[in-house]
């Protein structure tokens, strides 16, 4: 009896244990960024917020021990009229912001990045947000006495991640955010605004740094934690959303961003935008080049008339020419046309072919005269006069590529592109459809932004760039074509511009149908976005301005998923991979698992660095009419004389089996995903099996998958 009692309790409390670890990970994969935490981070539990407190110490990795700190801490909110470069001796200067902790790892990450990029003297890095309740202050005991500080998953909220060195950027506002870095040698001597405002003194120093050009870095890690308070996680994540009260941005910093320009040898002024209160540049640029403009059309007489009067109407810079690419228009429609000539003049070129945008764009570019081309759809809409003049003086610029504008639904304020972000999904629009009325993520529809790529609807590039690049490749005739060349623009190390101060009407799917609706469109649409790829295997799920955390094919600016394939550290499954005992007799199982198995074979999936062939298992399993977080399982690939290896498999959240299992218990979490890179395992054919084991009993299950893996 006593015994009996024994194993009871200590069966309870295993289960218990069970159940808290499975709820702590639920939680985890049903937050995406708390899921990309726990894979991506090595999160120390030890560690205290007083432990992220600046300090005088910082990791050197050169002798793996504690060393003398080469790192000076500056706050940002210290950095007044009195503060002198000059003053500072040590190696390194990290600039940092008084509300917020750092990142354990910091000190190590940038000391690390310096060693590395010798050519680097200025760095900054990703942040997020430490959530605060709404009664705490920022004195640290008093913090650390009233809650569990380290409990990561309670605090860290909206993460920040920064794109790649991005000049445009800078100039709209500090993307820099509350951390960064430099080498105090290269900037001792610089010039100190001495404003009595921190803010005008930091932006500054910022645009001064950088006048020389490509001399800073991103580090791709989160190293810092802003304190933010709210009654709730979602009311601060609201406010954080819309917020643009940025250091750099508003009219205050006016006279900064002129002294730059005249530092740069650029001349304009600083255009304010009433609604939004922003100001943006508008580069001078002498003679007023030619500009021309190059609009593909057939048979769509009405919007295309609608868009070349809209143009002369509106447009404040004259010195244009218009030329339109028709490739086949019905012969009444070619016959209004050119009656319409006389009313707006532009270049009539006819040549009857099947549609491809992209040698219709080229054919207009060998007949345009101008030093700069501009790409605009036939369905576009101008509606205010700065528009060209804006675009030309930011495509003026020696480390500009193309040149976007935001592009409205006509007549509301809802967006239909803000930049092109290459998602998870493929290239996208972020922010489609939401509304321009206010802004989202760190101003990414008000600011300008440099971008991967903007839409060929309305892009203006400089001609010797245009032509030096070969124009548009012909071989994708619809679809990415203006992907395809910003990918090449970003590759030749051009940095192509988001210009969200120039709003045009696009009356989209007027001149197309909509390619998803389609059944041989959407085919066609697949087959050009592999091929696009094929040409930028780099760039494959990968968008330098945003970050793998953001790539979502969502229009949010939220965290995506992670697959369990797109791990940062692609070497893990290969070290626990183990040789496993032989499987026990059939007829002697229990196989009352039940699974599915989705994906059993090779797969070509490219992350970063991780360039080697994988096999891939993935699918969900789960043990009828039992709790579920009682099991751990394990893969087995059993071979044809018998042997055995076995893999542990982490589970991943499955929404979608959890809403057709309604009657078994904790199943949100049966799904599994893991992968084994090529040449690890020997060259078979192999049975998959799963095991579960109960980790409150000795009760072990198996069930043959009646899958294959084979292993070349």
């Amino acid at each position: 009896m006593i015994l009996d009692n024994i194993k009871t309790a200590v069966q309870n409390k295993l289960y218990q244990n069970c159940i808290k670890e499975y709820q702590q990970e639920l939680r985890c994969q049903t937050d995406p960024y708390l899921l990309w935490i726990q894979e991506n981070e090595s999160l120390d539990s030890s560690a205290s917020l007083e432990s992220r407190a600046y300090g005088e110490r910082a990791y050197s990795s050169r002798t793996g021990k504690e060393a003398q700190a080469s790192f000076t801490v500056v706050f940002i909110e210290q950095c007044g009229a009195l503060f002198s470069l000059a003053e500072v001796s040590s190696e390194y200067i990290l600039f940092v912001s008084e509300h917020g902790s750092l990142s354990t790892r910091a000190f190590r990450a940038f000391q690390d990045f310096f060693e590395n990029h010798a050519d680097i003297d200025i760095a900054y890095a990703d942040e997020d947000v430490w959530m605060l309740p709404i009664e705490a202050d920022n004195n640290r005991t008093s913090l650390i006495a009233r809650r569990e500080i380290n409990d990561e998953i309670v605090h860290r909220i909206f993460p920040w991640t920064k794109p790649i060195w991005s000049p445009d950027t800078l100039f709209s506002f500090l993307y820099f955010g509350n951390i960064f870095a430099v080498r105090t040698k290269a900037f001792a001597q610089l010039p100190w605004l001495g404003d009595s405002d921190y803010k005008k003194n930091i932006y500054d120093f910022a645009l001064k740094a950088t006048d020389a050009g490509k001399n800073v870095g991103n580090i791709d890690k989160i190293l810092f934690h802003s304190y933010r308070k709210g009654q709730n996680r979602a009311e601060i994540e609201e406010s954080l959303m819309h917020e643009i009260d940025f250091i750099g941005a508003g009219t205050a910093y006016n006279a900064i961003r002129q002294a730059a320009m005249e530092r740069r040898g650029l001349k304009g002024e600083q255009y304010t935008d009433s609604r939004t209160q922003i100001s943006y540049p508008i580069y001078q640029v002498e003679n007023s080049p030619l500009v021309s403009i190059i609009i593909p059309s057939k048979d769509n007489e009405k919007v295309l008339k609608q868009c070349i009067r809209s143009i002369y109407r509106f447009t404040a810079y004259k010195n244009f020419e218009i030329i339109v690419v028709d490739n086949g228009s019905a012969q009444q429609t070619k016959q209004t046309l050119e009656e319409f000539r006389k009313e707006c003049a532009f270049t009539y070129l006819y040549q009857s072919m099947e549609f491809n945008f992209s040698k219709m764009c080229n054919l207009g570019a060998k007949a345009a005269k101008g030093d700069f081309i501009l790409l605009l759809n036939d369905d576009m809409e101008v509606i205010e006069e700065l528009w060209l003049s804006k675009m030309v003086g930011q495509a003026s610029l020696a480390h500009v590529g193309a040149v976007g504008a935001k592009l409205l639904y006509p007549n509301t304020t809802f967006i239909q592109h803000a930049g092109i972000t290459n998602t998870i999904y493929g290239p996208g629009h972020k922010l489609k459809k939401m509304k321009d009325n206010v802004p989202y993520y760190y101003g990414r529809n008000w600011f300008i932004y440099n971008v991967i790529g903007v839409t060929a609807a309305c892009l203006l590039v400089r001609s010797e760039v245009y032509r030096a690049c070969g124009g548009l490749y012909e071989e994708l005739a619809v679809a990415y074509n203006d992907v395809d060349f910003c990918f090449r623009l970003y590759e030749k190390g051009l940095c192509n511009v988001q210009r969200n101060d120039v709003v045009l009407y696009h009356h989209e799917s007027l001149s197309r149908g909509d390619d998803m609706q389609d059944e041989q469109k959407l085919k066609r649409l697949i087959r050009e976005k592999e091929r696009l790829y094929q040409r930028h295997r780099p760039l494959y799920r990968n968008d330098p301005y945003i970050g793998t955390l953001l790539n979502a094919g969502e229009p949010e600016f939220s965290c995506r998923w992670l697959e369990g394939y797109e791990l940062v550290n692609t070497a893990g499954t290969d070290s626990i991979l183990r040789k496993g005992k032989p499987l026990p007799r059939e007829k002697s199982m229990n196989q009352a698992i039940m699974v599915v198995v989705e994906d059993c074979g090779r797969d070509g999936y490219i992350r970063g660095e991780f360039q080697k062939t994988h096999y891939l298992i993935k699918g969900w399993a789960y043990v009828p009419n039992v709790d579920n977080a009682r099991y751990s399982y394990k893969l087995l690939f059993r071979s044809s004389t018998g042997n055995v290896w076995e893999l542990p498999i982490q589970k991943r959240y499955r929404k979608d089996v959890a809403a057709i299992l309604p009657d078994e218990t904790n199943v949100e979490m049966t799904g599994f995903c893991c992968w084994i890179t090529e040449n690890v395992l020997p060259p078979d054919t192999y049975q998959l099996w799963i095991t579960a084991k109960d980790r409150c009993s000795r009760q072990r299950l198996y069930r043959n998958t009646k899958k294959t893996l084979v292993v070349e």
